[in-house]
Protein backbone atom coordinates (compact mmCIF):
# COMPACT_ATOMS: atom_id res chain seq x y z
CA UNK A 1 0.00 0.00 0.00
CA UNK A 2 1.24 3.53 -1.51
CA UNK A 3 0.80 6.24 1.35
CA UNK A 4 1.74 9.54 0.72
CA UNK A 5 3.12 12.27 2.73
CA UNK A 6 4.05 16.36 2.17
CA UNK A 7 7.43 17.04 3.07
CA UNK A 8 9.68 20.35 3.13
CA UNK A 9 13.34 19.93 1.04
CA UNK A 10 16.65 21.03 3.03
CA UNK A 11 19.08 20.16 0.17
CA UNK A 12 19.42 18.47 -2.86
CA UNK A 13 23.52 17.90 -3.11
CA UNK A 14 24.51 14.40 -4.04
CA UNK A 15 20.90 13.06 -2.66
CA UNK A 16 17.52 14.78 -1.04
CA UNK A 17 17.13 15.59 2.32
CA UNK A 18 13.49 15.88 3.37
CA UNK A 19 11.82 17.24 6.40
CA UNK A 20 8.66 15.38 6.89
CA UNK A 21 6.66 16.03 9.90
CA UNK A 22 9.36 15.45 13.06
CA UNK A 23 11.35 13.25 10.94
CA UNK A 24 14.57 13.52 8.29
CA UNK A 25 15.16 11.81 5.79
CA UNK A 26 17.92 11.00 3.54
CA UNK A 27 17.44 9.68 -0.31
CA UNK A 28 21.04 9.00 -1.58
CA UNK A 29 21.39 9.68 -5.22
CA UNK A 30 22.80 6.61 -6.52
CA UNK A 31 19.75 4.20 -8.09
CA UNK A 32 19.52 2.16 -4.56
CA UNK A 33 15.84 1.96 -2.93
CA UNK A 34 17.87 2.98 0.20
CA UNK A 35 16.64 5.52 2.89
CA UNK A 36 17.55 6.85 5.70
CA UNK A 37 15.41 8.24 8.42
CA UNK A 38 16.15 10.16 11.57
CA UNK A 39 14.18 10.19 14.94
CA UNK A 40 15.73 13.72 15.82
CA UNK A 41 17.59 16.37 14.32
CA UNK A 42 21.21 15.55 15.61
CA UNK A 43 23.58 18.37 17.53
CA UNK A 44 26.08 18.68 14.76
CA UNK A 45 24.00 18.78 12.07
CA UNK A 46 22.90 22.22 10.51
CA UNK A 47 20.03 22.53 8.72
CA UNK A 48 21.81 25.66 6.47
CA UNK A 49 25.82 26.05 6.10
CA UNK A 50 27.23 27.38 8.91
CA UNK A 51 30.39 29.07 9.78
CA UNK A 52 31.54 28.90 13.34
CA UNK A 53 34.61 30.97 14.75
CA UNK A 54 35.66 31.52 17.86
CA UNK A 55 37.22 34.65 19.10
CA UNK A 56 39.29 35.53 22.38
CA UNK A 57 39.14 38.67 23.54
CA UNK A 58 40.67 40.54 26.55
CA UNK A 59 37.69 42.99 26.77
CA UNK A 60 34.38 42.76 26.55
CA UNK A 61 31.78 45.15 24.51
CA UNK A 62 30.89 45.60 20.56
CA UNK A 63 33.72 45.98 17.98
CA UNK A 64 33.84 45.74 14.51
CA UNK A 65 35.10 42.43 13.02
CA UNK A 66 36.38 41.79 9.24
CA UNK A 67 36.64 37.93 8.95
CA UNK A 68 38.36 36.98 5.36
CA UNK A 69 38.73 33.19 4.47
CA UNK A 70 39.37 31.21 1.03
CA UNK A 71 37.02 29.43 -0.59
CA UNK A 72 37.31 26.57 -3.58
CA UNK A 73 33.49 26.88 -4.01
CA UNK A 74 33.72 30.24 -5.77
CA UNK A 75 35.36 31.04 -9.32
CA UNK A 76 34.12 33.25 -12.06
CA UNK A 77 35.79 33.06 -16.24
CA UNK A 78 35.43 35.57 -18.90
CA UNK A 79 33.78 35.70 -21.73
CA UNK A 80 33.21 37.92 -24.81
CA UNK A 81 30.66 37.98 -27.58
CA UNK A 82 32.08 39.76 -30.79
CA UNK A 83 29.69 41.40 -33.51
CA UNK A 84 31.75 41.88 -37.43
CA UNK A 85 30.91 44.20 -39.18
CA UNK A 86 33.09 42.93 -42.37
CA UNK A 87 32.31 46.15 -44.34
CA UNK A 88 33.19 48.64 -42.00
CA UNK A 89 36.38 46.94 -40.81
CA UNK A 90 34.69 46.81 -37.34
CA UNK A 91 33.71 45.06 -34.45
CA UNK A 92 31.44 45.75 -31.76
CA UNK A 93 33.48 43.87 -28.56
CA UNK A 94 31.43 42.67 -25.30
CA UNK A 95 33.17 41.25 -22.08
CA UNK A 96 31.02 39.10 -19.31
CA UNK A 97 31.86 37.46 -16.26
CA UNK A 98 30.32 34.10 -15.44
CA UNK A 99 30.30 34.10 -11.30
CA UNK A 100 29.74 30.52 -9.83
CA UNK A 101 28.98 29.50 -6.48
CA UNK A 102 29.55 26.61 -5.26
CA UNK A 103 29.93 26.83 -1.49
CA UNK A 104 26.68 25.77 -0.28
CA UNK A 105 25.59 29.34 1.47
CA UNK A 106 23.91 32.51 -0.50
CA UNK A 107 26.22 35.53 -0.84
CA UNK A 108 23.66 38.36 -0.24
CA UNK A 109 24.15 41.91 -1.88
CA UNK A 110 28.16 40.97 -2.04
CA UNK A 111 30.79 43.62 -3.07
CA UNK A 112 32.85 41.43 -5.97
CA UNK A 113 36.46 41.87 -6.93
CA UNK A 114 36.95 40.14 -9.59
CA UNK A 115 41.41 39.11 -9.65
CA UNK A 116 42.45 38.91 -13.41
CA UNK A 117 45.73 36.57 -13.76
CA UNK A 118 47.21 33.07 -13.15
CA UNK A 119 47.21 33.18 -9.04
CA UNK A 120 49.23 29.74 -8.06
CA UNK A 121 47.53 27.31 -5.71
CA UNK A 122 47.72 23.74 -4.43
CA UNK A 123 44.64 23.25 -6.30
CA UNK A 124 45.45 25.05 -9.57
CA UNK A 125 44.20 22.91 -12.47
CA UNK A 126 46.20 22.88 -16.02
CA UNK A 127 46.51 25.86 -17.60
CA UNK A 128 47.17 25.55 -21.46
CA UNK A 129 50.27 26.41 -22.62
CA UNK A 130 50.42 23.34 -25.48
CA UNK A 131 49.82 23.29 -29.04
CA UNK A 132 51.60 26.66 -29.17
CA UNK A 133 52.51 25.64 -33.01
CA UNK A 134 48.88 25.77 -33.46
CA UNK A 135 47.74 29.22 -32.70
CA UNK A 136 47.22 31.52 -35.68
CA UNK A 137 49.98 34.18 -36.65
CA UNK A 138 50.15 37.32 -35.49
CA UNK A 139 49.49 37.03 -31.65
CA UNK A 140 51.70 39.97 -30.20
CA UNK A 141 51.65 41.33 -26.33
CA UNK A 142 50.76 44.52 -25.82
CA UNK A 143 53.11 47.41 -23.65
CA UNK A 144 50.22 49.71 -22.34
CA UNK A 145 49.26 49.07 -18.91
CA UNK A 146 45.13 49.12 -18.46
CA UNK A 147 43.35 51.84 -16.27
CA UNK A 148 42.52 49.60 -13.32
CA UNK A 149 43.83 49.07 -10.44
CA UNK A 150 46.27 46.58 -9.67
CA UNK A 151 47.20 43.98 -7.05
CA UNK A 152 50.99 42.64 -7.54
CA UNK A 153 51.13 41.33 -11.04
CA UNK A 154 47.26 40.98 -11.58
CA UNK A 155 44.56 43.03 -12.41
CA UNK A 156 41.46 44.40 -9.89
CA UNK A 157 38.06 43.92 -12.27
CA UNK A 158 35.36 45.46 -9.25
CA UNK A 159 31.61 44.74 -10.04
CA UNK A 160 30.33 47.92 -10.46
CA UNK A 161 27.13 46.74 -8.33
CA UNK A 162 26.54 44.63 -5.81
CA UNK A 163 25.16 41.58 -6.50
CA UNK A 164 23.65 38.44 -4.92
CA UNK A 165 24.63 34.88 -5.78
CA UNK A 166 22.43 31.87 -4.66
CA UNK A 167 24.28 28.61 -3.78
CA UNK A 168 24.81 25.94 -7.01
CA UNK A 169 24.23 29.15 -9.43
CA UNK A 170 25.83 30.95 -12.25
CA UNK A 171 25.22 34.65 -12.85
CA UNK A 172 26.68 36.42 -15.79
CA UNK A 173 28.06 40.42 -15.31
CA UNK A 174 28.86 42.53 -18.03
CA UNK A 175 32.29 44.38 -17.75
CA UNK A 176 33.47 45.45 -21.52
CA UNK A 177 31.37 47.22 -24.17
CA UNK A 178 34.00 48.63 -26.61
CA UNK A 179 32.08 49.42 -30.29
CA UNK A 180 33.87 50.39 -33.22
CA UNK A 181 37.09 48.65 -32.35
CA UNK A 182 38.58 48.44 -35.50
CA UNK A 183 39.40 44.79 -36.91
CA UNK A 184 40.06 42.21 -40.20
CA UNK A 185 39.43 39.23 -41.79
CA UNK A 186 42.85 36.69 -42.65
CA UNK A 187 43.77 33.88 -43.86
CA UNK A 188 46.43 31.66 -42.99
CA UNK A 189 47.68 27.76 -43.46
CA UNK A 190 50.99 26.13 -42.13
CA UNK A 191 52.16 23.08 -43.98
CA UNK A 192 54.84 20.72 -42.01
CA UNK A 193 57.99 19.22 -43.46
CA UNK A 194 57.48 17.24 -46.29
CA UNK A 195 53.75 17.20 -45.79
CA UNK A 196 51.59 16.81 -48.74
CA UNK A 197 48.52 16.34 -49.75
CA UNK A 198 45.74 14.30 -52.50
CA UNK A 199 42.98 16.82 -51.95
CA UNK A 200 43.27 21.13 -50.86
CA UNK A 201 43.14 22.11 -47.54
CA UNK A 202 40.60 24.89 -46.34
CA UNK A 203 42.82 27.42 -45.08
CA UNK A 204 42.06 29.34 -41.19
CA UNK A 205 39.98 32.42 -41.16
CA UNK A 206 41.57 34.34 -38.80
CA UNK A 207 39.96 37.59 -36.98
CA UNK A 208 42.71 40.45 -36.21
CA UNK A 209 42.17 43.61 -33.76
CA UNK A 210 43.92 45.12 -31.01
CA UNK A 211 43.65 45.86 -27.59
CA UNK A 212 45.32 49.31 -27.89
CA UNK A 213 43.47 52.15 -26.37
CA UNK A 214 43.97 53.94 -29.96
CA UNK A 215 42.30 50.90 -31.33
CA UNK A 216 39.19 51.77 -29.69
CA UNK A 217 39.24 48.49 -26.94
CA UNK A 218 41.70 50.46 -24.98
CA UNK A 219 41.84 47.70 -22.15
CA UNK A 220 43.97 44.03 -20.56
CA UNK A 221 41.41 40.98 -21.25
CA UNK A 222 41.57 38.53 -18.67
CA UNK A 223 41.48 34.87 -20.52
CA UNK A 224 38.33 33.47 -21.90
CA UNK A 225 36.66 32.61 -25.28
CA UNK A 226 35.72 34.88 -27.63
CA UNK A 227 32.43 33.78 -29.68
CA UNK A 228 32.19 35.73 -33.00
CA UNK A 229 28.73 36.58 -34.62
CA UNK A 230 27.95 38.21 -37.97
CA UNK A 231 24.85 40.30 -39.29
CA UNK A 232 23.55 38.30 -42.26
CA UNK A 233 21.19 39.31 -45.56
CA UNK A 234 18.48 39.59 -43.24
CA UNK A 235 20.21 41.39 -40.99
CA UNK A 236 20.21 38.42 -38.11
CA UNK A 237 23.44 38.09 -35.74
CA UNK A 238 24.92 34.25 -36.88
CA UNK A 239 27.10 32.29 -34.60
CA UNK A 240 30.88 32.46 -36.88
CA UNK A 241 33.17 30.55 -34.66
CA UNK A 242 34.67 30.86 -31.53
CA UNK A 243 38.42 30.66 -30.02
CA UNK A 244 40.46 31.43 -26.75
CA UNK A 245 42.42 33.76 -25.55
CA UNK A 246 44.67 34.03 -22.83
CA UNK A 247 45.15 36.73 -20.56
CA UNK A 248 46.28 39.88 -22.58
CA UNK A 249 48.11 43.38 -21.91
CA UNK A 250 46.39 46.18 -23.02
CA UNK A 251 48.18 47.55 -26.68
CA UNK A 252 48.47 43.99 -28.17
CA UNK A 253 47.62 42.46 -31.04
CA UNK A 254 45.22 39.43 -31.51
CA UNK A 255 44.78 37.01 -34.00
CA UNK A 256 41.80 34.43 -33.18
CA UNK A 257 41.04 31.80 -35.20
CA UNK A 258 36.45 31.27 -36.03
CA UNK A 259 37.29 27.94 -38.22
CA UNK A 260 38.21 26.99 -41.80
CA UNK A 261 37.07 28.97 -44.83
CA UNK A 262 34.51 27.32 -47.10
CA UNK A 263 36.14 28.25 -50.32
CA UNK A 264 39.78 28.85 -50.28
CA UNK A 265 41.99 26.29 -50.21
CA UNK A 266 45.71 24.68 -50.35
CA UNK A 267 47.29 22.09 -51.89
CA UNK A 268 50.73 21.44 -50.95
CA UNK A 269 52.80 18.89 -53.50
CA UNK A 270 56.02 17.87 -53.35
CA UNK A 271 57.54 18.19 -57.07
CA UNK A 272 60.81 16.40 -56.92
CA UNK A 273 63.44 15.34 -53.91
CA UNK A 274 66.60 14.09 -54.35
CA UNK A 275 70.23 13.82 -53.18
CA UNK A 276 73.05 16.49 -54.16
CA UNK A 277 76.54 16.39 -53.25
CA UNK A 278 78.18 18.75 -50.69
CA UNK A 279 81.33 20.60 -51.48
CA UNK A 280 84.96 20.14 -50.05
CA UNK A 281 85.05 22.25 -47.32
CA UNK A 282 81.57 20.81 -46.31
CA UNK A 283 83.01 17.24 -46.06
CA UNK A 284 86.72 17.78 -44.49
CA UNK A 285 86.88 18.63 -40.72
CA UNK A 286 89.87 19.23 -38.82
CA UNK A 287 90.47 18.12 -35.00
CA UNK A 288 92.93 19.05 -32.44
CA UNK A 289 93.83 16.62 -30.44
CA UNK A 290 95.84 17.24 -27.06
CA UNK A 291 97.41 14.76 -25.88
CA UNK A 292 98.22 13.72 -22.05
CA UNK A 293 102.25 14.74 -22.43
CA UNK A 294 101.08 18.64 -23.39
CA UNK A 295 101.88 18.05 -27.08
CA UNK A 296 98.57 18.39 -29.59
CA UNK A 297 98.36 17.65 -33.19
CA UNK A 298 95.62 18.40 -35.50
CA UNK A 299 93.94 15.31 -37.90
CA UNK A 300 91.84 15.97 -40.85
CA UNK A 301 89.24 13.54 -41.73
CA UNK A 302 86.94 13.39 -44.61
CA UNK A 303 83.40 12.80 -43.98
CA UNK A 304 80.51 12.58 -46.95
CA UNK A 305 77.66 14.83 -45.67
CA UNK A 306 74.14 13.92 -47.59
CA UNK A 307 72.15 17.19 -48.74
CA UNK A 308 68.47 16.82 -49.81
CA UNK A 309 66.85 19.17 -52.65
CA UNK A 310 63.23 19.62 -52.13
CA UNK A 311 60.60 21.04 -54.72
CA UNK A 312 57.22 22.40 -52.94
CA UNK A 313 54.42 23.54 -54.88
CA UNK A 314 51.19 24.88 -53.16
CA UNK A 315 48.31 25.57 -55.46
CA UNK A 316 46.00 28.21 -53.84
CA UNK A 317 42.31 28.28 -55.08
CA UNK A 318 39.96 30.52 -54.37
CA UNK A 319 36.18 30.15 -54.94
CA UNK A 320 34.79 33.33 -53.19
CA UNK A 321 33.96 36.25 -55.40
CA UNK A 322 36.47 38.42 -53.75
CA UNK A 323 40.64 38.67 -53.86
CA UNK A 324 41.97 37.37 -50.50
CA UNK A 325 45.48 37.59 -49.07
CA UNK A 326 46.88 34.26 -47.70
CA UNK A 327 49.42 34.33 -45.35
CA UNK A 328 50.97 30.64 -46.42
CA UNK A 329 53.44 29.09 -43.85
CA UNK A 330 55.54 26.21 -44.27
CA UNK A 331 57.32 24.64 -40.81
CA UNK A 332 59.47 22.30 -39.73
CA UNK A 333 62.61 24.18 -41.19
CA UNK A 334 64.82 24.31 -37.69
CA UNK A 335 66.09 21.16 -37.84
CA UNK A 336 70.05 21.96 -38.82
CA UNK A 337 69.03 25.13 -39.42
CA UNK A 338 72.41 26.23 -40.37
CA UNK A 339 72.25 24.01 -43.73
CA UNK A 340 68.78 25.09 -44.65
CA UNK A 341 68.82 27.04 -47.77
CA UNK A 342 66.07 28.82 -49.35
CA UNK A 343 67.10 28.14 -52.79
CA UNK A 344 64.59 29.70 -54.73
CA UNK A 345 61.06 30.95 -54.86
CA UNK A 346 58.37 31.98 -56.98
CA UNK A 347 57.09 34.66 -54.75
CA UNK A 348 59.48 36.58 -52.25
CA UNK A 349 58.98 35.30 -48.52
CA UNK A 350 59.82 35.87 -45.44
CA UNK A 351 61.84 33.96 -42.19
CA UNK A 352 59.51 34.29 -39.33
CA UNK A 353 61.80 32.23 -37.29
CA UNK A 354 64.07 29.82 -37.41
CA UNK A 355 61.48 27.18 -37.96
CA UNK A 356 58.99 29.05 -40.44
CA UNK A 357 58.80 30.80 -43.55
CA UNK A 358 55.91 32.75 -44.91
CA UNK A 359 54.63 34.18 -47.98
CA UNK A 360 52.06 36.60 -48.33
CA UNK A 361 49.75 34.96 -51.71
CA UNK A 362 47.40 37.23 -53.19
CA UNK A 363 44.19 35.07 -54.56
CA UNK A 364 42.02 36.49 -56.97
CA UNK A 365 38.34 36.13 -57.20
CA UNK A 366 37.45 32.84 -58.26
CA UNK A 367 40.75 32.70 -59.26
CA UNK A 368 44.50 30.71 -58.09
CA UNK A 369 47.94 30.97 -57.04
CA UNK A 370 50.82 29.28 -57.98
CA UNK A 371 53.71 29.32 -55.20
CA UNK A 372 56.78 26.96 -55.94
CA UNK A 373 59.71 27.02 -53.66
CA UNK A 374 62.70 24.83 -53.90
CA UNK A 375 64.40 23.46 -50.29
CA UNK A 376 68.23 22.73 -49.95
CA UNK A 377 68.19 20.59 -46.12
CA UNK A 378 70.32 17.74 -44.33
CA UNK A 379 67.28 15.96 -43.84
Amino acid sequence: METRERAKILAVNGGVVMQIGTRIEVLRDDGLPVRVIFDRIPPNLMAKPTLSVTLDSEREGTRPLTLSYLSSGLGWKADYVALFDEQRSQIDVQGWVTLTNNTGTTFSNARTLLVAGEVATLQQGYSDRSNRNNRPRGNRSGVESANRERLGDFYIYPLEKRTTIANAQQKQVSFLDAGGVPAMRGYQYTNGWRNQSDEADSVQTILKFSTARAGGLGDALPAGIVRVYQRDARDNAQFTGESAIRHTPGGSELAISTGEAFDIKVKPTIVDRSRISSDEWQNTYRYRINRSDGASQTTTIKRNVTFYRTQMRYTLTNGSNRAVMVDLAQSGLDNYWDDTRVVSESLEGTQRNADVRVWQVPVPANGETEVNVTFDTRY
